[in-house]
């Protein structure tokens, strides 16, 4: 009950149980070296799996292709598109903010004339 191993080991042992302490600690050392010599065959298996994956990815991304010099150029590029739209977004945030004061000031107006309201515009 106590060891979960109990019925492994004695299967592992060809179906005769340990006699002594030390035969049992014997079979259990057999076992776990048996069970690790499975199981790190399969883990370096995954982990290679999982680089050979990396590399690829590594290798398919934009620009590796290109020379530091190459790459570098092409972030100021970007830097410099970046900025362009940046500016342009800029102005057309401040057009955007104009017309809507000038909607706000017509609304209020007309909402004003509407409920008969004098107020100073």
């Amino acid at each position: 009950k106590d060891e979960p191993y109990a019925l492994e080991l004695i299967e592992a042992s060809d179906g005769n149980p340990p006699k002594s302490r030390d035969e049992y600690l014997k079979l259990r050392a057999k076992n776990e070296m048996k069970k690790h010599a499975e199981l790190v065959p399969k883990l370096a298996q995954g982990v290679l799996g999982a680089s050979d994956k990396l590399d690829t990815l590594v290798s398919e991304l934009p620009g590796m292709h290109r020379t530091k010099a190459e790459q570098m150029d092409r972030i100021q590029e970007l830097l410099d598109e970046n900025k362009v739209v940046d500016e342009e977004l800029q102005e057309v945030y401040k057009k955007t903010e104009i017309r809507r004061d000038e909607i706000r000031l017509a609304l209020q107006k007309v909402t004003c004339r509407a409920l008969g309201i004098e107020e100073e515009i």
